[in-house]
């Protein structure tokens, strides 16, 4: 019996969270062909072009593997379910929320590593880094992109691969809340309040003092949180 049509304001999401449940289950066994373009689009009521950002998907998550003119296959050895944010039951304000708390644990850990671990040409690279972004701002510029690149400094600093990795996954959810924060921070006066903050993560992490990296990053998060939901509220 085929499947029943989805029903969702993201159907390649949804399509690709199917299909990846049935090779993670075993259901669609390693290294056996997927339904045609086609058949599927014809399966789950979706249009072709869906299908295809579907398997897309797949194939970024190393679930499937793709050959010119035979079409997608489950990889030989398929990972497991890959982690992702968000979906249809977080939306909005809730997922900014989320997404934030995520940070603060994770950015609060990374400065105190940062401290306790950074080399003399990483502190610079702090530092160079928070000059640009501090002359972003003087420029009358968002900062969004010089911003990222100071927090991704210090998560290198942090001397642990995975906390790099993990800050660019979360770099376009980040991208995305210093996009709001920023550009509003300007109109509300919040500007230097911010730079004061960075200051502060860096100055302790030049200090190589974990403790005070630690309440410098976790009161930056936090204020950086409430001023975003301050904005939305209006």
């Amino acid at each position: 019996m085929p499947p029943n049509p989805l029903r969702s304001s993201n159907l390649a999401e949804q399509l690709s969270e199917v299909l990846s449940g049935q090779i993670v289950s075993g259901e669609r066994e390693a290294g056996s062909r997927l339904p045609t373009e086609e058949r599927l689009a014809t399966d789950f009521g979706v249009s072709r072009t869906v299908v295809r950002e579907a398997i897309a998907r797949l194939k970024s998550d190393g679930l499937v593997t793709t050959r010119q003119g035979l079409g997608a296959f489950v990889a030989a050895t398929p990972m497991g379910r890959p982690f992702r944010i968000g979906g249809e039951a977080q939306q909005g304000h809730l997922l900014v929320r989320q997404v934030f708390e995520l940070r603060i644990g994770v950015e609060t850990e990374a400065a105190a590593l940062a401290a306790a671990r950074a080399t003399k040409a990483q502190v610079k690279e702090i530092h160079h880094a928070l000059k640009i972004l501090n002359q972003a701002s003087r420029d009358g510029g968002d900062g969004v992109e010089q911003d990222i690149l100071f927090h991704r400094a210090i998560a290198r600093a942090a001397c642990n691969p995975v906390y790099d990795d993990f800050f660019g996954f979360l770099e376009r959810y980040t991208r995305s809340q210093l996009s709001i924060s920023r550009r509003n921070c300007e109109l509300a006066g919040w500007l230097t309040d911010i730079a004061h903050e960075h200051e502060a993560i860096y100055e302790a992490i030049a200090a190589h003092d974990p403790d005070a990296a630690r309440r410098a990053a976790h009161a930056h998060m936090s204020n950086a949180m409430s001023r975003l939901q301050r904005i939305q509220a209006h």
